[in-house]
């Protein structure tokens, strides 16, 4: 898969952007986790370790400044 994570700072700071919104819709519809990982891994890049905390982020179970230590160790 892309490593290369596709989501600027700016989306990432607005709780209601669009990626966010999709990911919780994932997770209402019934996806488990791991279907949601690598749906967001497909469509938006990035490491198995930053689809799950952008899903964690999405679904409010992890503050945002988490995914920018992620995406910061990962470069």
């Amino acid at each position: 898969m892309n490593n290369q994570f596709k989501i600027g700072k700016e989306t990432l700071l607005d709780p209601n952007a669009i990626e966010y919104q999709w990911i919780r819709n994932l997770a209402s519809d019934g996806n488990s986790p791991q279907q949601i990982n690598t749906v967001i891994q497909r469509c938006l890049g990035g490491t198995a370790q930053t689809a799950d905390t952008l899903r964690k982020v999405a679904l409010n179970k992890l503050p945002v400044h988490q995914l920018f230590s992620r995406l910061k160790e990962e470069e």
